[in-house]
């Protein structure tokens, strides 16, 4: 395999797991934004720290995946 198909394959691997996890994130966010309205009159401590913990593990994962990525591109190049 060259080194092209390689990083080709790593490409695509990353945008596919990006692609999932932004899908998990919508539907944990969804999920979140329900219960939100369906607890009325509750301190929204609770959402914030949930939504929280989303956004950083999304932060974290796809962030984390382009900076890999970027990496191996950069490699490749020279």
């Amino acid at each position: 395999m060259g080194d092209v198909q390689t990083y080709f394959y790593l490409a695509l691997i990353s945008v596919i797991m990006i692609g999932l996890i932004l899908l998990f994130v919508f539907i944990a966010a969804r999920g979140l934004r329900r219960w939100y309205r369906q607890v009325h009159g509750e301190t929204p401590l609770t959402f914030w720290l949930i939504g929280g913990a989303i956004t950083v593990a999304l932060l974290f994962i796809v962030l984390g995946t382009a900076g890999v990525l970027y990496g191996f591109i950069r490699y490749g190049a020279s």
